[in-house]
């Protein structure tokens, strides 16, 4: 069931300023290609703290690589 919650959520923020802007970012890192290091790192930091959001995750690790 808790899957659910999260797939709802997530269907709810499509089109939303949060999931345009990773997708932006994503694009950006991307064209550097290093989509699964910058996801990597990402995760590591909502697993270092579980408070950060996935916008903020992807906007600190994409800094963290430079892209």
């Amino acid at each position: 069931m808790i899957m659910n919650k999260i797939r709802k959520d997530f269907l709810n923020k499509i089109g939303s300023e949060e999931i345009i802007e990773i997708n932006s970012i994503l694009d950006k890192v991307n064209e550097f290609g290093l989509t699964v290091e910058v996801i990597y790192t990402a995760l590591n930091e909502i697993k270092s703290n579980p408070n950060t959001t996935p916008l903020l995750a992807i906007q600190i690790a994409a800094n963290d690589w430079d892209c």
